[in-house]
C-alpha cells in the first residue's frame, strides 16, 4: 500500500511491500565508520517488518537526522552524502517507496558515496535499481556489472544483472547470472521466476512487475493487490518507447525541451502567450501516455479553453504553466502578476464539459 497524508501534513503510513530481501546471514563489509550510531541503525531496522516496512517513516527519520546533525555542526552535508551507511538506508527507503520521484532522489544521492562503496554489493544493487527506474538503463547495467565483481557473494546483484543483460539482448549471459544467483540462494522464488521469464522472452518491465513474497506476487499477477495500479505507474518509467515519444514531441512541437530533470518540460505558445508545459514524469513514462488524450488537451489549449488570466482576491493572475500527470489529470498554474504567488487548479472533465476545480 502507498503512503498516506494526514491533515497535519506529516506522513502517516501503512506498511508497504518490501522490494529487497535481507541477506539470510549478515556478512561484515569493510567500510569507514558511519555517522549513524548503533541506536540509529536499530531504529531504522525497526521500520522493517518481514516482507513489509514503513519506508516513508524510515526516510523521514534519515532526513531529520541529517538536518539536525548539519544544523548542530556535528557533520557537514558533504560528509552526510558520502556516508556509506546513510546511502544504503537512503536508497533502501526510496527504492521501496516505489515511485519515480523517490527513485530519482536515490539516483541523485548515491554517487557521492561511491568512493566508500568498494566491496559492498548492496550499494551497487540499490544504485542500479534506482537508475533503472529512472530510465537510465545503460548506466544501471554498468553499475550492476561492477557490483557483482565487487561483491560476488551478494545474491541480489545477480538478480538485477540478469534482468538488465536480458534487456540488452544477452540472454545466455542473463541465464548465467541467474545460475550464479541460485548457487547463493538455492530454490529462491525470485530467481526461478526470472529464469522462466527470460526463457519466455519477457520484457524488462514484465520482469519488474513482481513482489518478492510469493503470495503477494501471485496476488499481484492475478490483479488482487490494491496497489497494482501504482506498481504499473512506477514500471512505466523504465523503458522508453522512442517511436511513441517522437510522436508526442511532433504533436506539441516543443521549444526548449528538457527531459528527466526530474520531469519533462518545454515552452509552448497558447493564445498569444508563452506558457510552461510540464509532464510530471520521465521520457520513458511519457512515451506510454495516450496520444489521443494528449491531442485533445492540446486542442483545449489552442482553442483558448482555459483563461489566460484570472482575478483572485483582488489580484490578477496569469496562466504560467500547464502540468500533465501520468494518471491523465491536469493542473493549471496561475502566477500573480505582482505578488508572485501561485494558484493551482485541477482540470475537471466530463463527457460534456471541462471546468476548473480548485
Amino acid at each position: 500500500m502507498k503512503k498516506q497524508e494526514n491533515s497535519g501534513g506529516k506522513q502517516t503510513e501503512a506498511p508497504a511491500a518490501n522490494k529487497e530481501k535481507k541477506e539470510k546471514k549478515t556478512r561484515p563489509v569493510k567500510k569507514s565508520a558511519s555517522l549513524l550510531s548503533k541506536k540509529d541503525i536499530k531504529t531504522l531496522e525497526g521500520f522493517c517488518e518481514g516482507t513489509q516496512g514503513y519506508f516513508g517513516k524510515m526516510l523521514e527519520y534519515l532526513e531529520d537526522f541529517m538536518e539536525e546533525g548539519i544544523e548542530n555542526g556535528r557533520f557537514t552535508e558533504d560528509e552526510a552524502r558520502s556516508d556509506l551507511e546513510i546511502a544504503l538506508w537512503y536508497a533502501y527507503a526510496c527504492n521501496n517507496l516505489d515511485d519515480y520521484e523517490h527513485y530519482y532522489m536515490a539516483a541523485q544521492w548515491m554517487p557521492s558515496s561511491e568512493q566508500n562503496a568498494a566491496g559492498c554489493g548492496a550499494w551497487y544493487y540499490r544504485y542500479s535499481c534506482c537508475l533503472m527506474y529512472c530510465g537510465r538503463l545503460e548506466e544501471a547495467l554498468h553499475i550492476s556489472e561492477k557490483g557483482v565483481l565487487e561483491d560476488p557473494k551478494y545474491p541480489w546483484g545477480f538478480l538485477q544483472l540478469a534482468k538488465l543483460r536480458c534487456h540488452f539482448g544477452r540472454k545466455e549471459k542473463a541465464l548465467e547470472a541467474v545460475r550464479q544467483g541460485l548457487l547463493l540462494e538455492p530454490g529462491d522464488y525470485e530467481f526461478l521466476t526470472l529464469q522462466r521469464e527470460i526463457q519466455e522472452g519477457r520484457s524488462l518491465e514484465e520482469m519488474e512487475f513482481h513482489y518478492i513474497d510469493p503470495a503477494c506476487d501471485q496476488d499481484l499477477q492475478n490483479g488482487l493487490m490494491d496497489d497494482d495500479y501504482f506498481k504499473k505507474l512506477s514500471v512505466a518509467g523504465i523503458v522508453c518507447d522512442k517511436k511513441a515519444l517522437a510522436q508526442i514531441k511532433e504533436l506539441f512541437s516543443p521549444a526548449g525541451w528538457k527531459a528527466d530533470c526530474p520531469y519533462c518540460s518545454f515552452r509552448y505558445w497558447s493564445d498569444a502567450q508563452e506558457i510552461n508545459c510540464v509532464f510530471r514524469m520521465n521520457e520513458a513514462a511519457l512515451s506510454k501516455m495516450d496520444l489521443t488524450w494528449l491531442a485533445a488537451q492540446k486542442r483545449q489549449l489552442d482553442e483558448g479553453r482555459y483563461p489566460a488570466s484570472m482575478e483572485w482576491e483582488g489580484e490578477e493572475y496569469l496562466l504560467s504553466s500547464v502540468i500533465f500527470d501520468i494518471d491523465c489529470s491536469m493542473l493549471l498554474a496561475y502566477a500573480g502578476a505582482e505578488n508572485g504567488r501561485e494558484l493551482l487548479f485541477k482540470v475537471r472533465e466530463s463527457e460534456n464539459e471541462a471546468g476548473l476545480m480548485s
